[in-house]
């Protein structure tokens, strides 16, 4: 198993970024290899300064009503349209 630091000089990161830029890298990398998020240190010391600022997403169902109205052709598109295309 490699360093992070190897990995990074390896692949000719910026030893002179900043340690956003360097979190970042590495957060993308372990969601490229491993299809999992992570927080990074500076996201956890977010986290525990504020709280309150979490906020959690709720999925929604979504519908569609994809009947055709009286005005359109069978491709779907309304007369309209086609004498503009």
């Amino acid at each position: 198993m490699k360093k992070a630091g190897d990995l990074m000089k390896e692949m000719g990161f910026n030893p002179q970024a900043s340690d956003a830029a360097k979190e970042a890298f590495m957060k993308y990398l372990i969601k490229q290899s491993t299809g999992v998020n992570v927080q990074t240190p500076s996201e956890r010391k977010e986290i525990q300064r504020h709280p309150e600022k979490i906020v959690n997403f709720t999925s929604k169902q979504l519908s569609f009503d994809f009947t055709q109205d009286e005005g359109s052709t069978e491709e779907g598109h309304s007369p309209e349209y086609r004498k503009k295309a």
